[in-house]
């Protein structure tokens, strides 16, 4: 993980995680802020208007993929987020499309879901820091 930039004024230093911020394209698509390394553990925040919440897509890992694809928009609907509701995501991922969705949950475990990383559902709260 890159180390933190420090700001200095006369008062005060504050630590800012500007490499890892997610970047916002043109299509309001959030992409990693490495192109080449698609690791950048973040709290997201639901803003999807939909009453129902947004639909997360479920994935086992130890299964593979459900549709033999990362066409992750044709998995099963695991469950939903309403909106202002928070989920760490370790990652984006792209589709067929190359679109890109946010894993939910930890990179440990099996049993994830995905989220597209857009504007218009989500938006990025703070970095996550995961070293140990």
């Amino acid at each position: 993980m890159v180390a933190p930039k420090m700001l200095n004024s006369d008062s005060s230093s504050i630590a800012v995680a500007s490499e890892s911020r997610p970047v916002m394209d043109n299509n309001g698509d959030y992409h990693p802020s490495d192109p080449n390394n698609s690791y950048m553990p973040w709290e997201w925040e639901v803003v999807d208007p939909d009453p129902n919440g947004l639909n997360c897509r479920y994935l086992n890992r130890s299964e593979g993929s459900p549709t033999g694809s990362n066409d992750f928009y044709n998995y099963p609907v695991s469950n939903t987020i309403m909106r202002g509701e928070t989920f760490n995501s370790p990652q984006i991922s792209y589709d067929d499309r190359n679109l890109p969705w946010l894993w939910v949950g930890s990179s440990a475990t099996n049993h994830i879901c995905f989220v597209r990383a857009n504007s218009s559902f989500v938006r990025p709260v703070r970095a996550l820091d995961f070293r140990l």
